[in-house]
């Protein structure tokens, strides 16, 4: 009995466990999509920014939904699908924005 409650705590502990993803791979496995992104402006500054959607879950090695990274400035980020990841056209970081705020705030270049 008591092997069995040992087993079934380890599977539980081990199914509640999310990755969290690197700002560097995330930053490796989007940049060749983010290159060929369209540009937005957002507050003066231009962007690139690509929608997520399976093709990027499928790039960064998960079918998890919301998926976590860390961003260029350090901040656990939640993204899910419809969300977007941006970058500046220098590709020297890398962000993420929800659906609702990107809609609402960047602009078409």
């Amino acid at each position: 009995m008591k092997k069995v409650l040992v087993l079934l705590a380890l599977l539980s502990m081990t199914c509640g466990a999310t990755e969290i993803l690197s700002e560097y791979y995330v930053m490796e496995k989007v940049l060749p999509l983010l290159t060929e992104a369209e540009s937005y402006v957002v507050n003066g500054q231009e962007v690139k920014a690509i929608k997520v959607d399976n093709k990027i879950l499928k790039a960064l090695g998960t079918t998890d939904d919301p998926f976590y990274y860390y961003n260029s400035a350090k901040e656990k980020k939640m993204v899910r699908l419809g969300d977007y990841i941006l970058t500046p056209m220098t590709f020297s970081s890398i962000d993420s924005a929800s659906s609702s705020y990107f809609n609402n705030n960047f602009i078409k270049k």
